[in-house]
């Protein structure tokens, strides 16, 4: 080939490369890169998430916009806290483009009495660490020690459940930035986080309503401990449960409740529900007539004359013989039921209803 063919060669090559579309550049990259090239975002893509940066809100802007670079490109992430590289090449004007679009993205989700004093940085990292310096108290030791007297002395108060909840969730992510595990073995790490876990649990039990006190017993009787996710959960679906029912539970079902719900949150064997003891309710005995001694409210089948009296009856004077008449066809109650045991005083007072101070147990 002639020296001017070959001029005219490298000429059309050159003009060529120059003529690239955006999709022949971003198909090389894919060629070149592999399976995972991500497009890149042009200057004039727009980026915008719920809430503006102000003077009051740093913690909660800075993090929700990292999550929405990260989102877009990981690549873009960096832009955050790397340089521009030192090479020459066309890779760095690219950097310099992909640093301006994260530096667009910044300066839209920034106030904008605040953002016409922040355009003059030159790159993202710097406008970036200019806001750290500005916004973030860091490890200040008073930010720390308000979010754990907030955390202790949180309450429920008019909030819904599900909104104590996630105010706690916020404080404990930002104490968890803020005080991060300072172990360094794996063992002690763990114990470290076992004593954290503790403390919400504590802390969210704490800062419920005193409508849940019976479930805040039930939850300490346990052993182990459950998590806060798994005492949330329980609380949450027995508050549901009251609601749907329109009514409050009594204090045995509701305990035996939150322990099988807990128990199937963890994948055991719920426990058994205790029996439930008590006096036995009381009914119509007007009826009744003993036809041995003819005194009514009980039948011959529980007749003292037949059966017995038993020790701790004092025979009463012809005086009392009403209230000793009275206290007979009490027992009655008792009898019927099935129920033994002992009185609770050796003497029987009698009451204008006919019945006595002792009852069985």
């Amino acid at each position: 080939m002639s020296e001017d063919g070959s001029h005219l060669h490298s000429e059309s090559q050159s003009e060529s490369s120059g003529n690239k579309t955006d999709f022949q550049i971003q198909l090389e990259n894919f060629f070149k890169n592999g399976m995972s090239f991500q497009p890149r975002p042009k200057l004039t893509s727009s980026l915008k998430i719920n809430i503006n940066l102000n003077s009051q809100n740093y913690a909660l802007w800075s993090r929700m916009m990292k999550v929405a670079i990260g989102g877009e490109s990981k690549n873009l992430l960096n832009h955050l806290s790397s340089n521009a590289p030192e090479s020459d090449d066309s890779s760095n004007s690219q950097w310099e483009q992909d640093d301006l679009v994260v530096f667009s993205w910044l300066i839209q989700n920034i106030e904008p009495n605040l953002a016409s004093d922040l355009t003059s940085f030159p790159t993202a990292k710097t406008l970036w660490d200019a806001l750290i310096t500005t916004y973030s108290s860091g490890q200040d030791k008073l930010q720390t020690y308000d979010l754990y007297v907030k955390a202790i002395k949180m309450e429920q108060s008019n909030m819904s459940l599900e909104e104590l909840w996630i105010k706690m969730q916020g404080v404990w992510g930002e104490l968890e930035r803020r005080d991060p595990n300072p172990m360094e073995h794996p063992s002690d790490i763990s114990k470290y986080n076992k004593i954290r876990a503790e403390q919400k649990l504590f802390q969210f039990l704490n800062a419920l309503d005193r409508k849940h006190d019976t479930i805040k017993r039930e939850m300490l009787r346990l052993n182990p401990l459950p998590t806060v996710e798994e005492a949330y959960a329980a609380v949450r679906k027995e508050a549901a449960h009251q609601q749907i029912l329109g009514l409050a539970t009594n204090d045995s079902s509701t305990s035996h409740g939150i322990a099988v719900g807990l128990a199937a949150i963890d994948g055991k064997k719920p426990p058994a529900q205790p029996h439930r003891t008590g006096h036995p309710t009381k009914f119509d005995k007007s009826k009744l007539k003993c036809t041995r001694c003819g005194k009514s409210k009980h039948t011959i089948e529980q007749c003292f004359e037949i059966k017995g009296y038993p020790e701790w009856w004092t025979k009463p004077s012809k005086g009392k013989a009403s209230t000793a008449a009275a206290a007979d066809e009490t027992t009655t109650t008792a009898a019927d039921q099935g129920f033994s045991g002992i009185a609770s005083s050796s003497k029987s007072t009698g009451h204008p209803d006919g019945t006595v101070d002792w009852a069985w147990h």
